[in-house]
């Protein structure tokens, strides 16, 4: 309750900042500069579960979330999930790994290869589709980002990961690799249901649509949502 009241008073104070909190690469692609009435948060969050609690609490007020098709609901009674854009999810690796040169990559190439993935559950959707590749089968164990601990697993020149054209602006000495997943995620602003309304969540909204117009002119496979 008291975290709530909290809440209220920023929402309804002028001189009060809004707490933005984002995945790892919506964070420096999306939320920087600081949109103005807001203050970033720590960009290291790993899966739905925390952020979405900090929403739920009043802790913090919105999320950059990055983890399309696993996100609520549109009837979840709690979050509302605002769709700012889609693209597809690609298949990267290092620059040096054995397959970044090779045209017309298929399933069984990927066999040799351990890939990337989160505790069982975190993400469903997305688990279904990668472990349909033969993907997602070596868990990275972190808590909280690390990038020794997800795309810094690469440098091995075996691992294989995944990322979408704003996570590449981000993870870095990542090379895409010619083989389809079959995979659309984006980027989505969630805040609680009852705020959606409220003057300083649409003024952000209409902040990150500028800055995703602006993203799309740079990417051709990046679609808007609005």
């Amino acid at each position: 309750m008291e975290r709530n009241i909290h809440q209220l008073y920023r929402l309804g104070n002028n001189e009060e900042k809004l707490r933005l909190e984002a995945t790892f690469w919506s964070g420096p692609t999306l939320a920087m500069p600081v949109p103005e009435g807001w203050v970033n948060g720590v960009w290291n969050h790993v899966g739905m579960a925390r952020p979405l609690h900090l929403i739920h609490e009043g802790i913090i007020d919105a999320w950059i979330s990055s983890y399309q098709p696993d996100l609520p609901e549109p009837d979840n009674p709690d979050f509302a999930v605002i769709d700012l854009c889609k693209t597809p999810v690609k298949l990267v690796a290092s620059k040096h790994h054995p397959l970044t040169k090779k045209k017309n990559i298929c399933k069984q190439d990927l066999e040799s290869f351990p890939a990337l993935s989160l505790p069982k559950g975190w993400f469903p959707l997305t688990e279904e589709k990668l472990r349909s590749h033969g993907l997602w089968s070596t868990e990275a164990r972190m808590k909280r980002y690390r990038k020794e601990q997800w795309e810094g697993k690469t440098e091995d020149q075996a691992t294989l990961s995944y990322a979408t054209c704003l996570g590449l602006e981000v993870m870095e000495n990542l090379s895409v690799l010619d083989y389809d997943l079959d995979l659309t995620s984006g980027e989505s602003l969630i805040v609680k249901k009852n705020l959606i309304d409220n003057e300083k969540v649409q003024s952000l909204l209409l902040c990150l649509k500028k800055r995703v117009i602006e993203k799309s002119k740079i990417y051709d496979e990046l679609e808007l949502c609005f």
